[in-house]
């Protein structure tokens, strides 16, 4: 796998999640959420609730497990003996929608995207009191957001705003949220050329922005204005069919981006974007590298995998 050591090898897994001490590991399957422990590599919960769970996040604290559905709710365990502690799910007024969601630096307070009669906006949900705050206003009644990642070294967190413009094209821009979150503390940038992406992260390490268009890889400057190098990796003497893609990460160290096609998983070298890992896996779903670059997780709608990173 990948020519890297596999450490442990799981069932289905749409999403794998180390909590932030490494203490316990966290996977998805179709209809429950599993926890190992890792000192043991013993599994220690089935969480049956949620259903069809989608997007799963530790506290920075560890105090808590945040799981979404693809429905939108989104139900909060204790990470002691993991019982389920509050639930939010949508009102007649807000809709919780599928795709992941950001975690705030208060506790049970997250930055999420609801459905209004005015389209997608951005909201702060205090999931204890069962609160919404709205903190976007935008007008299009087909908008649609989702969360790309948080920026460390900005306290800022990455969405992507989606809408039809006035000539009937769907265009992307970048929703930038800063720390402290109010209503004013959003920011929109766009690009004339980049227009649509089906990924896009922020490097702060290279103060650059990176882009997925399909089977093309675009590097950007800190404004997202300038075409740094663009690449399409069709073009390489690799497989033409890739698969669609699914998932785009990078290393912590800003050296590695992790590309995971429904056929294929790639790892490209971020100096010259050029691919020193590719593998075929057949119905690939996810790929991440752990906070602190030891290991790459693996998903697929097979199995899941945990490898220790022998990039470094």
């Amino acid at each position: 796998m990948l020519h890297m050591n596999v450490i442990k090898k799981f069932k289905t897994s749409y999403q794998i999640k180390f909590s932030n001490d490494y203490r316990f590991l966290c996977y998805t399957m179709s209809s429950k959420t599993i926890i190992y422990e890792t000192s043991s590599w013993e599994k220690i919960k089935e969480l049956s609730k949620p259903t069809n769970p989608g997007n799963i996040h530790f506290s920075d604290n560890d105090d808590y497990l945040y799981i979404k559905n693809t429905i939108g709710t989104v139900y909060v365990y204790e990470t002691v003996g993991f019982e389920l502690i509050k639930t939010i799910k949508s009102n007649k007024k807000y809709q919780l929608v599928e795709g992941d969601f950001a975690l705030t630096n208060t506790s049970l307070i997250i930055l999420e995207t609801l459905k209004t009669k005015d389209g997608h906006q951005l909201a702060l949900i205090n999931i204890e009191k069962g609160e919404f705050s709205v903190l976007t206003q935008f007008k299009d009644s087909i908008t649609l957001l989702y969360f790309n990642h948080f920026i460390q070294a900005e306290s800022a967190y990455l969405f992507t705003l989606s809408y039809v413009n006035n000539e009937g094209y769907r265009v992307e821009k970048i929703v930038k949220v800063k720390e402290p979150i109010n209503k004013e503390s959003s920011k929109v940038l766009d690009n004339l050329v980049i227009r649509n992406w089906d990924s896009i992260i922020f490097n702060s390490i290279h103060n650059v922005y990176i882009v997925v268009q399909d089977y093309d890889i675009v590097i950007l400057d800190g404004q997202f204005k300038e075409i740094l190098k663009k690449v399409c990796l069709s073009e390489q003497d690799y497989p033409d069919h890739f698969g669609y893609f699914q998932h785009m990460h990078q290393s912590n160290d800003g050296r590695y981006i992790i590309l995971t096609y429904s056929e294929t998983v790639l790892i490209l070298r971020y100096d010259d974007l050029e691919p020193i890992v590719v593998e075929e896996i057949q119905y690939a779903c996810f790929g991440e590298f752990s906070n602190d670059d030891r290991f790459i997780l693996i998903g697929t709608w097979e199995n899941g995998y945990i490898l220790e990173n022998t990039l470094r």
